[in-house]
């Protein structure tokens, strides 16, 4: 009876070290198999059918499509600004449903945020004030009319400080599946020990590529999409997510360093019409709805059954409210 303690502390640590050995060998073998075998310059294709441009920022090259009829087409319309949401491997293909319907009636812009898709992806400081900013630098300098806005997720907090900025930049916001209205998000702070480790550059480059492996992508993207799987936009975002560079903002992300702790005050100080859509996914929370619905300038709708990714769930549902909404302007 008595050797069986010693007996269990003298295989612990054998055991505790023959684990973290085989932890550590097999993080060595991803090292090496991430920069002997995985291409990270994937020759990448337009995510939109539209002309791909350019415009200089803070932050560098920044890259946008546009389509649909000029300010000289036969409807003069207000143009439309598409913004991706942000995660590991975001991209303009997101708002491909809504780009390529509207792009019919009136002009359409869908901008790459700095750090993604044709964007420079520079190893650069990335916060919700620069990606305000550039938006704000985007509408004012390439379009230069006030537009109709549609943000995706984490986008949308940054539309909405856009707007409290340069609020003669918009005439109306449309908000699909944003964050900042849960409990949650209120929590939310920067975890600089977090960054600092992704950073380090023995294992950032093979890190990011384990976060965007095909398998870990098509669970990402089954997760946000109840009705049906969009296999082009899986495969975009693998490919997106292969170019030089593209780790750099999305680390900022899963630092949780482009979220805004506060960003509901931002959104119930809004005084453009503003018009909200959500489904239900792993990440969806909006606890504080009710004193949305209580802003006369707020339009609120629940898609039930659908994911995060509504736009491509329900798209001619999506499409509908939206043209009902601007309707109304």
């Amino acid at each position: 009876m008595k050797n069986k303690p010693r007996c269990a502390t003298v295989i612990a640590p054998i055991v505790t070290t023959t684990g973290l050995l085989a932890v550590l060998g097999a993080g060595l073998a991803w090292i090496a198999h991430s920069r002997r075998n995985i291409f990270h310059n994937i020759p990448m294709t337009a995510a939109l059918d539209g002309e791909l441009k350019s415009f200089e920022s803070a932050a560098g090259r920044v890259a946008y499509y546009v389509a649909g009829a000029n300010a000289a087409g036969v409807r003069a319309t207000t143009p439309m600004v598409f913004v991706h949401s942000i995660n590991a491997a975001p991209s303009s293909a997101e708002v491909r449903p809504l780009f390529e319907h509207y792009a019919s009636s009136r002009r359409v812009y869908a901008i790459d945020l700095p750090g993604f898709g044709f964007s420079d992806r520079r190893d650069i400081v990335y916060s919700p004030g620069l990606y305000r900013d550039v938006i704000n630098q985007f509408v004012a300098g390439v379009v230069g009319v006030p537009v109709d806005a549609v943000a995706l997720s984490l986008s949308a907090e940054f539309l909405a400080q856009a707007a409290m900025a340069r609020g003669d930049l918009y005439r109306a916001l449309v908000l699909l599946s944003p964050t900042g209205m849960s409990r949650r998000s209120e929590s939310i702070r920067p975890n600089e020990g977090l960054h600092q480790f992704l950073r380090v550059p023995i294992w950032r480059r093979p890190l990011f590529d384990l976060l965007t492996s095909r398998p870990s992508t098509r669970l990402f993207l089954s997760l946000s999409q109840r009705k049906g799987f969009d296999r082009d936009l899986c495969d975009y975002a693998y490919i997106t997510s292969h170019q030089p560079g593209a780790e750099h903002a999305p680390f900022y992300f899963l630092a949780g360093k482009l979220f805004t702790p506060g960003i509901f005050e931002v959104y119930r100080a809004l005084d453009k019409p503003v018009l909200m859509m959500y489904g239900d996914g792993p990440t969806a929370q909006y606890h504080h709805l009710d004193a949305l619905r209580r802003r006369p300038n707020w339009r609120i709708h629940h898609l039930k059954g659908c994911g995060e990714l509504i736009q491509f769930d329900s798209p001619d549902t999506v499409i509908a409210r939206i043209d009902q909404f601007l309707a109304t302007l």
